[in-house]
């Protein structure tokens, strides 16, 4: 993985450019599951009962302490140092959104356009000439698919509805406007829609005029943290759909908590108010057949040293690989599913979420533990009352699911037993991750530093318990 997406997860062709200084030169990544800008993310019912996670069979997964861990973890790497990481740049290895434009010259030479992309002597829609080549791309990745998600749509629309009415707005990543319609729709006196493609803004001011609200919302070229508001146009309000297909994935972190410190008034609300990251370890022997080399489809030849290859260290997207997890017949989750992360938007920073994390979980089954599962889900106000969520269960049989899925999916991370890990031959593939009901585990997530945008995960055993002994409670 390059030097400069060590906040990421790429996706789909490597297209930014290698330099440190990528974020300010108007080039992007592809990161957390869309496009992504250091300092920009693309992009009325009664309210119903406050709802409320229900509690999964078997025990508790159990969040427990570094120093726990590191004593209960069999040769566990020592960590180097102490105390508190030196301090960064608040947006520094953040998310960098399609076609982000906002401080380049319209004639500058580095763009590339779609018809430059195109084999040569290639037909090209004259609708498309000159515009941005990567935005074009993250349209017709997931962009269609995130319109048509009525649920998501919905869910906006509550969350808005009784809040906006009367209040100035502000809609980081604004994209389509659509939200900003939406928001000038129930009441709002004033939406700033900030959007740092030059494409879609003029895309956005199309739909602005056409719906009838050009005196009421008005777009800003640039990135959400070089904009600028004088006192009086500061917002009551800010709405931003910048998650990707992990939770913190596309900056929404860091853009909100920043516009809420220089772009509103205190006590703005903030949408979504809040959201969970989960994990669940997961049995699948139809995933197996995808990802690992199994010897009893090769004509009986001995083929295990390419196994060696099969990559356990990234963490991937279920619509990178071309497939809807829920439509895995033979899945089967093999532990709870658990939090691994919550934040308020606003308020959570980056120095609030710990680099390590360690979980001690239960197998609910025997069988094979092929991979950790992550999705999430979002909270719409501080009540709760609206939610959205990724969880494949949920979107599976939903009339929205399918474009669900192929916005965002889940995250996916093949599995292999860390202790064992240590030991094995370089030319060996990762040996079956083996449990009985009942087997105590740890799952460490790492989070990525310093933007804790993306996430890799280890599994392994708990560590024997001497004779005698109770095992530890985590804190």
């Amino acid at each position: 993985m390059p030097a400069y997406v060590q906040c990421s997860i790429t996706m789909g062709k490597r297209r930014a450019a290698a330099d440190k200084d990528a974020p300010t030169s108007g080039k992007w990544q592809e990161q957390g599951g869309k496009w992504a800008a250091p300092g920009a993310a693309a992009n009325g019912a009664a309210k119903s009962a406050q709802w409320r996670p229900k509690k999964p069979e078997g025990s508790a997964a159990q969040e427990i302490s570094a120093a726990e861990a590191a004593a209960i973890i069999a040769a566990r790497t020592p960590a180097k140092g102490s105390g508190a990481p030196p301090p960064v740049n608040a947006m520094s290895g953040s998310f960098i959104p399609p076609g982000c434009d906002a401080g380049v010259d319209e004639d500058d030479e580095e763009q590339r356009f779609y018809e430059t992309s195109l084999v040569k002597g290639f037909w090209c829609p004259s609708r498309l000439r000159g515009r941005n080549e990567s935005l074009i791309e993250a349209v017709n990745d997931w962009h269609f698919a995130m319109l048509n998600d009525s649920h998501r749509n919905d869910f906006y629309w509550k969350s808005m509805d009784s809040v906006v009415k009367d209040k100035r707005v502000i809609d980081i990543g604004a994209g389509s406007c659509l939200l900003s319609l939406m928001a000038g729709k129930l009441g709002a006196s004033k939406v700033v829609a900030i959007e740092a493609s030059r494409d879609m803004v003029q895309l956005a001011n199309l739909n602005i005029e056409r719906n009838g609200q050009i005196d009421i919302v008005k777009v800003v070229h640039n990135l959400s943290s070089k904009v600028v508001l004088r006192e009086e146009e500061k917002a009551d309000v800010i709405v931003s759909e910048t998650l990707g297909a992990l939770l913190l994935g596309e900056g929404t972190l860091d853009y909100i908590a920043d516009a809420k410190k220089r772009l509103a008034k205190p006590g703005a609300a903030v949408i979504p108010a809040s959201g969970n990251q989960y994990a669940v370890l997961v049995m699948s022997p139809t995933l197996a057949m995808i990802s690992s080399v199994q010897s009893d489809c090769n004509k009986g030849f001995d083929l295990s040293a390419i196994g060696s290859l099969q990559d356990t260290g990234n963490l991937f997207f279920t619509k990178q690989w071309g497939f809807r997890l829920n439509s895995l017949s033979d899945l089967k989750f093999m532990s709870e599913r658990f939090k691994i992360l919550e934040v308020e938007f606003g308020t959570t920073q980056r120095k609030d979420i710990p680099l390590v994390k360690t979980f001690r979980l239960e197998a609910l089954h025997d069988g094979i533990v092929h991979a950790v599962v992550a999705s999430w889900e979002v909270f719409g106000d501080t009540e709760r009352t609206h939610r959205m969520s990724t969880h494949p269960e949920e979107t599976k049989d939903a009339p929205w699911g399918f474009a669900r899925d192929m916005q965002w999916g889940q995250g996916l991370q093949l599995v292999e037993d860390f202790g064992l890990a240590q030991k094995s031959s370089r030319n060996s593939p990762p040996q079956p991750f083996e449990v009985k009901k009942g087997d105590a585990l740890l799952l460490t997530a790492r989070f990525s530093n310093p933007c804790r945008q993306t996430f890799q995960f280890t599994l392994q055993r708990e560590a024997p318990v001497a004779a005698g002994e109770a095992p530890k409670q985590g804190a």
